[in-house]
């Protein structure tokens, strides 16, 4: 026996977990029956998810917006690509129309979380992972399609190997999947750079917080910009694996998607990004991985597009040929940022300004 079998904890399955199959299919979901995945899209926000049914299989579903967005990508074909960041082990889910340009899905599974081992596990278990493709309608959640995907035994060696990677994660150790990182000074930003315009990304920071707590809050936004980082690393089109961004942070006071008067965390890449991802439209942001998994936050509420110097955010982060640039800024660094922001708007007040 594989020892990656051996870690699959004993939990209790699912009573109330309805089947998607050929009985649901092109019908609208019975919001009792189905009731998880409504939970997961209508309270969680949460827009592609492994999903545990009563007979302790794991199956994947997707939402689209409309019925139109799945028809773009009906065609495709779907693959798994494997990896894991300290104790989490990823799947993504590539869905592939363009192979320049496909679609990733990132599953996480947190290993030292009984029901995440057993999902993890059981994952590779299969014969055949079943992909439910799902999409907002005005009665409510429509099953639109379904296919099965398989890998090979090679596949499921590597995948094992890192699930007990993750399962046996020592912080003290070297990690074999961690990115090429390195650090500099926010003084050696070119300041074209600074003034690049992007796409921010909101998130109600006061709903994280209660959830996660301060600290755990930041842990999840940067442990889910890795994430990203990760997989446009492993991107199929070589454009963008050796895109440059920038990845700024700032914070808000404004409206939720609820009209609510909140705290707004906002991270912001620039510059767009558009050629590389061949993106005509907001709608099509999705190709990018990094607009992605950051859009697949339950917290996430909009996009924006801003230049973020403008708002005073502070870049805290880039992505450079694979690695990961850790940017650091002291008093003399935000200076920088002080005089790029009085340059380019000189009559308006300075947010960089102690």
């Amino acid at each position: 026996m594989e020892e990656w079998r051996t870690i699959k904890p004993s939990i209790s399955l699912p009573t109330k977990s309805a089947f998607l199959g050929g009985d649901t299919l092109g019908e609208t979901l019975d919001q009792l029956a189905f009731q998880d995945i409504y939970k997961m899209i209508q309270e969680d926000g949460i827009r592609y998810f492994p999903r545990l049914t009563s007979e302790g299989d794991v199956e994947v579903c997707i939402i689209y917006e409309d019925i139109d967005s799945f028809g773009e990508q009906a065609d495709a074909e779907v693959y798994l690509d494997f990896s894991r960041h300290k104790d989490n082990w990823i799947a993504v889910l590539w869905v592939v129309t363009d192979p320049e340009d496909p679609l990733g899905y990132p599953l996480s599974f947190h290993i030292t979380k009984e029901t995440d081992r057993y999902l993890a596990v059981r994952f590779l278990e299969q014969e055949r992972i079943w992909i439910h493709y799902l999409a907002d309608v005005e009665a409510g959640v429509m099953h639109l399609y379904s296919e099965a995907i398989s890998f090979s035994g090679h596949e499921t060696e590597r995948a094992g190997e890192l699930m007990l990677a993750a399962y046996r994660y020592d912080p003290e150790k070297e990690e074999a999947e961690e990115m090429t990182e390195r650090t500099i000074s926010g003084e050696e930003l070119e300041l074209s750079r600074l003034r690049e315009h992007g796409f921010s990304f909101y998130f109600d920071y006061r709903l994280m917080e209660n959830r996660f707590g301060e600290e755990g809050a930041r842990e999840l936004v940067m442990g889910t910009i890795f994430r990203a980082l990760w997989m446009m690393r492993r991107h199929p089109n070589p454009q963008a694996r050796e895109a440059e961004l920038l990845l700024w942070i700032g914070e808000k006071v404004g409206k939720n998607r609820a009209d609510e008067e909140t705290r707004l965390l906002v991270v912001t890449m620039t510059p767009q990004l558009l050629d590389v991802y061949q993106v005509v439209n907001l709608s099509e942001l999705e190709a990018n991985p990094l607009a992605t998994t950051l859009m697949a936050l339950t917290e996430y509420q909009f996009l924006e597009e801003e230049a973020p110097l403008e708002n005073g955010y502070i870049p805290i982060a880039g992505y450079e040929d694979g690695t990961l640039v850790h940017i650091e800024w002291e008093e003399a660094p935000l200076l920088r940022l002080e005089r790029a922001f009085a340059g380019e708007y000189p009559h308006r007040s300075n947010p960089y300004r102690v």
